[in-house]
């Protein structure tokens, strides 16, 4: 009986090792998990690729606006100084202004007005 049950195992082992996946098998495994790697790969190095068409375009348009900013600001710049000179060869020339007066000029001509005001004749 031990012989028999020996031989059953035994059977039994081999019938569980038979069922495991061929050599093709495996093989075809193997080539789609590379297959899988490689696409990965592929799509990381398009997306890498696409990222810095992106940020290429980004700085262009970023220069570009710089520029036409610049140029605004100076045709700004250049209108301004073209209207001051306009303004300066437009205005007429003061004269001296007088000297301004003291507090005891302005507190006499006060004082006198209220005299008048008060007695009717000046001092």
């Amino acid at each position: 009986m031990k012989k028999l049950s020996l031989m059953l195992i035994g059977a039994g082992l081999m019938s569980v090792v038979a069922c495991g996946p061929s050599a093709e098998e495996k093989a075809a495994a193997e080539k789609q998990t590379a297959d899988s790697l490689a696409a990965v790969d592929a799509a990381r190095i398009q997306d890498s690729i696409a990222n810095a068409e992106k940020a290429a375009q980004e700085m262009m348009m970023a220069a570009q606006k710089a520029t036409e900013d610049s140029l605004k600001m100076v045709a700004m710049q250049d209108s301004l100084d073209a209207l001051k000179t306009k303004v300066k060869k437009a205005a007429p020339k003061k004269a001296a202004a007088p000297a301004p007066k003291t507090s005891v000029e302005k507190n006499d001509k006060a004082s006198d007005a209220k005299y008048e005001e008060r007695f009717g004749k000046k001092k």
